[in-house]
């Protein structure tokens, strides 16, 4: 069974700290407003999982050099001979940080919470259809709506974080918000927050019972700097330990002041372009803008010195297909279009909608710049704080094209979360017959040569239909300072198993 595809990192194993305590900064790109595991990626995604995992922990994670799910808080996680019935047994002695088990029962409320409409989950549609049954303290059977071989990455994906039903309904009751109040099983909790600035984790008083001696810290402090230059200089000063940054020039900086440790999922940095609504309903539109821009350009703007994308899958993944990759530069061409659709009465007019981040101004400017020399196109840039942007983008899908990034490391779930027909993460919210058509066999796919026939439809289409345009391959990146143990990242990238941290 193969859920993943293959990437290039420059993690390793390291020995274990050799004392206790200590603290780390981690400098970061907007610590979020919230934390709810029915609500916010433990896993893929960039500032929410750096510290959601941080306080919640993770029932199994996807190791990102091979996409293979692997075992945190799960003891096991097997499926039936058909693989329509899972069932999954913790490792005993778990706890959330108010003292409460995370046991059985508590996976399974977590899981219906996220599907009970009502809750607003954007994991609402892998967990709607899922009978559960507490067969023990430890154990929950899962019953599929229809057989999947591959739901452990499911799982990773839409459940790796369980919140203490507890503190939930509390909260609930109360008429307030989960994930202003996050209790987790993981390392730490929360004792200080200044939602958007900065929040102060201490260790979990009961983690040890599972872990015998971790965390290795005392403190974790996440520090909002929105700049990845920023945030480099934070590490080599000292005013941080560690840092997530993302792009070639800076991931070159800290190898040569500091320490990195590098990962380059599949995918890419990308511009989604909503396929509901004009003008990006058009696929000539779509086209004619991939074709319009000069991707080197607009890659020299999100991420200088990463190497381009050249199609979905890096050449190391067994997906990869040499015969699709991206179009390229046609100016010609794509002012043809451009007048083609304004004769119609359909000129491409567009917003263009993104963060306030100082990267996403170079970029706006390198976009306004590129269109200017055309006729028949017109963009106007739409700049919000981080979470309005996410908030309509990612949850309303209220734009016309976006700042996004399709990044994965295991193809299944999140690949196919980025391309099916009303998966959470397909934000352009493209349909595609011959999509459609082949994913509905990826579940029941038993070999890697199953697998790619489904990938390479996917692929043409891509190439075909352009509901984003990839721009740069993600170079994403840890880097932390001298004394602190190599940091061997999870998921994307972008954190580590942070019980595990500590100074040599």
């Amino acid at each position: 069974m193969v859920a993943g595809t293959y990437v290039v990192g420059d993690a390793a194993a390291s020995s274990p700290p050799e004392r206790q305590g200590g603290s780390v900064t981690v400098a970061l790109n907007g610590p979020p407003l919230a934390f709810d595991p029915s609500l916010d990626r433990v896993s893929f995604s960039y500032g929410v999982s750096t510290v959601a995992s941080a306080i919640f922990g993770n029932l199994a994670y996807v190791e990102p050099t091979t996409g293979a799910v692997v075992l945190y808080f799960l003891e096991s996680l097997e499926p039936n001979e058909d693989a329509s019935v899972w069932t999954m047994r913790l490792h005993p002695d778990i706890k959330f940080s108010d003292g409460t088990p995370l046991d059985a029962e508590a996976i399974r409320y977590n899981i219906a919470r996220s599907a009970d409409p009502a809750t607003g989950s954007r994991f609402q549609p892998a967990a709607e259809g899922l009978e559960m049954e507490v067969i023990d303290e430890l154990t929950l059977e899962v019953t599929l709506p229809e057989p999947n071989r591959l739901w452990d990455a499911a799982v990773v994906a839409n459940f790796a974080a369980v919140g203490s039903p507890t503190a939930i309904q509390e909260s609930l009751d109360a008429g307030e918000e989960p994930g202003t109040n996050p209790v987790g099983a993981g390392p730490f909790m929360v004792v200080e927050w200044d939602p958007g600035q900065r929040i102060v984790l201490e260790r979990n008083p009961y983690f040890e019972d599972f872990k015998p001696g971790q965390p290795y810290l005392d403190e974790l402090i996440f520090q909002h700097v929105p700049d990845d230059q920023q945030r480099v200089s934070a590490v080599t000063s000292g005013a941080a330990q560690m840092a997530v940054v993302f792009g070639g020039r800076q991931t070159e900086e800290l190898r040569e002041t500091a320490n990195a440790v590098v990962t380059t999922p599949g995918g890419a940095n990308t511009i989604s372009l909503n396929t509901q609504i004009p003008p990006f309903d058009d696929v000539r539109a779509r086209r004619a803008l991939a074709i319009a821009l000069d991707r080197s350009v607009i890659g020299g703007a999100i991420n200088p010195g990463s190497p381009l994308s050249t199609g979905l899958f890096p050449e190391e993944s067994p997906f990869y297909n040499a015969e699709y990759t991206w179009p390229e530069h046609d100016p010609e061409e794509a002012q043809r279009l451009f007048d083609e659709l304004a004769a119609e009465g359909k000129p491409v007019e567009f917003t263009y909608t993104t963060n306030d981040s100082a990267t996403q101004a170079d970029v706006v400017n390198a976009l306004l710049a590129e269109l200017g020399v055309y006729d028949n196109v017109t963009m106007t840039p739409d700049v919000r704080t981080q979470n309005d942007y996410v908030a309509a983008t990612q949850v309303a899908h209220d734009f016309q094209a976006t700042a996004s990034c399709v990044c994965f490391t295991a193809a299944v779930p999140l690949l196919y979360d980025y391309v099916a027909p009303g998966a959470g993460e397909n934000y352009s919210e493209w349909e595609n017959e011959d999509v459609t058509a082949a994913l509905s066999g990826l579940f029941a796919a038993e070999s890697i040569e199953e697998q790619k026939a489904v990938w390479d439809v996917v692929q043409r289409e891509l190439v075909e239909e352009m509901p984003m345009i990839f721009i740069t391959r993600v170079v994403i990146t840890l880097g932390y300072a001298d004394g602190l143990i190599a940091p061997v990242p999870v998921n994307l990238g972008t954190y580590p198993i942070w019980a595990e941290i500590g100074y040599e």
